[in-house]
């Protein structure tokens, strides 16, 4: 199972259409989708993010998409070669300084509780 936290969109019927569960949380999204899901959601989120945001989902894998002021967009999967500048970006698109790349995951409530705690990742 892949889990997201989707801020920064304004319409979500398409996930809906493709079956994905979505809770909505203070006005963004908790989404959860199978790994055959993949491809839908990144296009998704290519398609419907706004400039300025970023979105991840983490499963087997970790995948970052950022989509910068000017409409481009970066694509990162996470490994420990990649960590520092996705965590550079993160902060920069966020305007703040989070302590760690994992601390800055399991401060969002929704990994907390759905992805690590399922899944025991520290």
């Amino acid at each position: 199972m892949n889990y997201s936290y989707l801020m920064g969109v304004k319409d979500i019927t398409e996930l809906l259409d493709h079956n994905f569960i979505v809770e909505e949380i203070d006005g963004d999204y908790g989404i959860r989708f199978t790994k055959d899901k993949e491809n839908v959601y990144e296009e998704f989120v290519i398609k419907n993010l706004e400039n300025g945001y970023w979105n991840e989902y983490l499963g087997d894998k970790f995948v970052f998409i950022f989509k910068f002021s000017d409409g481009k967009i970066k694509r990162y999967v996470y490994s420990k070669d990649n960590e520092e500048e996705i965590l550079k970006l993160c902060s920069e698109f966020a305007e703040c300084e989070f302590p760690s790349f994992i601390q800055m995951l399991k401060d969002n409530s929704f990994y907390a509780e759905n992805f690590f705690n399922v899944n025991n990742n520290d």
